[in-house]
């Protein structure tokens, strides 16, 4: 389970004074911006006497949300209701459902009372677990004109030296991977040629350079990783595409110089 800690302790503060009295009023606020998930936010014991005003305990904390454009704001749970704003005081608590693309939380401490005054801890802790993506790892084998099958790295460009064409190319990927990922050299459309799941190989070695090249990767694996990919060519140079995108040269007959691919979570 994730914790995540977050204390709003000022320590012993002075406070600026609002009428005069013997009583002193402080707010420190803190933005808080919280990854999508739920959360449960708990007030630590400040052992204090509280000051009760207006049926609010002081110290409190307020926590409510900044609205953006774009952005949904967090769902909050206090004793039973839920509200875009709530005060905790005491030993209160409130669960907090943060969406995706969620606005950010205003976390506010608020203290009332003598000149020296401690301020709440407040603990949020994740409740729900977060959902890991499995690795990914993958080996790129190319077969390259006059120099022969090379080995090279997720995101390294597989080329020689010189500017020698591909002739063939297969990838090696971990288990997780498995044949969810796939590849393909695509032809003059972009529903020409057939995918070939790995460790599969596409080209003949010592045949005719590849003309292009895509990437594609299948469920569930797409549902949380996406396939980036780039191919050089010799005359008509770099081309850049992502889950399956075709990477193919403008000009007939160029053929395929370098090509690097890596699979990145979403």
């Amino acid at each position: 389970m994730n914790v995540v800690v977050m204390s709003m302790t000022n320590g012993l503060v002075s406070t600026a004074t609002i009428d005069g009295g013997a009583h002193r009023f402080r707010a420190t606020p803190q933005v808080v911006g919280l990854p999508e998930g739920l959360y449960l936010a708990a007030l630590k014991p400040a052992f204090q006497v509280p000051t009760l005003v207006n049926g609010v305990s002081f110290p409190a904390t307020q926590i409510s949300s900044i609205p953006q454009p774009g952005t949904t704001a967090p769902i909050i749970l206090h004793k039973g209701n839920l509200s875009p704003v709530v005060w905790l005081s005491g030993l209160d608590v409130a669960v907090i459902t943060v969406p995706a693309g969620a606005a950010p939380l205003l976390i506010t401490n608020y203290l009332y009372g003598p000149e020296l005054q401690k301020s709440m801890d407040l603990e949020i802790t994740r409740l729900d677990r977060v959902q890991k993506t499995p690795p990914v790892g993958l080996i790129v084998h190319a077969h390259i004109q006059q120099v022969g099958e090379q080995r090279f790295a997720a995101g390294e460009w597989a080329a020689a030296d010189a500017p020698y064409w591909i002739e063939a190319l297969w990838l090696d990927v971990t288990p997780s991977i498995g044949q969810l990922l796939q590849y393909r050299v695509p032809g003059v459309s972009t529903t020409d040629g057939a995918w070939t799941p790995a460790p599969g190989r596409i080209g003949t070695p010592g045949g005719a350079p590849l003309a292009g090249i895509a990437f594609r990767l299948l469920p569930p694996l797409a549902e949380t990783h996406r396939v980036v990919y780039a191919a050089r060519f010799l005359r008509h140079g770099e081309v850049t595409g992502t889950d399956g995108e075709p990477c193919r040269s403008a000009q007939a007959q160029d053929p395929l110089i370098a090509v690097r691919v890596a699979v990145v979570p979403r």
